[in-house]
């Protein structure tokens, strides 16, 4: 499978991809050689330093482009699905004002797309939740950050599309922990592949729950005291 897409230098993305690849059957970056790797790429070993200074150079840079391969399409999608629910009147229940038919459509929707990406995409995930708890700080530090980044797009998308009745700080603490939450619920999607329809569900009805639960306590502390 090749994941790097074009508009990376060939060296570079043979590189990746090789590293991909092996780290997919339970390696880490770290255990990784040079040889082992340039071999796997089919290359000389000493193209590897004309793309990279280390080895967890290339770890960053290959989660760096994972994660943009990813990022944009999900906040297209969100705009998307909540634009087709005004036009199309998919209006539902209400909570303190905010529409929930569309705030579910937009997580029906952007969730099936991380799940797909997960689907088509495996070995990515696989690495990405193993050098997480790794031997790299360096590489632990950057996916840390890549989840932060997920987290901070769907709190700008939520709050720009006035998908939830919360403050910007409730938005964010809880899309931090709902990025968190599913990028480890991918390895159970890639694992229990007859279990994907109901790893989908209760993602969305965790991220649904978890928004409506925190509006409805911000409601109950702005209340004023009998």
């Amino acid at each position: 499978m090749t994941l790097v897409r074009s508009g990376v230098a060939q060296g570079k993305r043979l590189l990746m991809d090789a590293a991909l690849r092996l780290m997919a059957h339970s390696r880490s970056l770290s255990s990784l050689g040079l040889r082992e790797l340039a071999r796997e790429a089919g290359l000389n070993p000493n193209t590897f330093y004309r793309h990279f200074q280390s080895v967890d150079e290339l770890g960053m840079a290959l989660i760096r482009h994972i994660a943009d391969q990813l990022r944009q399409p999900l906040r297209d999608l969100r705009r998307e699905a909540a634009q087709r629910a005004a036009e199309g009147g998919e209006g539902g229940p209400r909570l303190l004002g905010v529409d929930l038919g569309r705030g579910r459509l937009v997580c029906h929707e952007t969730v099936a797309l991380f799940f797909r990406f997960v689907e088509e995409n495996p070995e990515a995930f696989i690495v990405g939740m193993r050098e997480l708890h790794g031997a790299s700080p360096l590489l632990r530090a950057e996916l840390r950050e890549v989840m932060e980044g997920f987290a901070q797009d769907m709190a700008e998308d939520i709050q720009n599309l006035q998908l939830v009745a919360l403050d910007g700080e409730g938005v964010k603490r809880l899309s931090s922990l709902i990025s968190r939450h599913l990028f480890q619920m991918s390895l159970d999607y890639l694992e229990q592949v007859d279990q994907r329809p109901r790893i989908c569900a209760e993602a969305e009805e965790m991220i649904v729950t978890l928004f409506a639960g925190a509006s409805v306590l911000r409601s109950l502390e702005q209340a004023p005291r009998a």
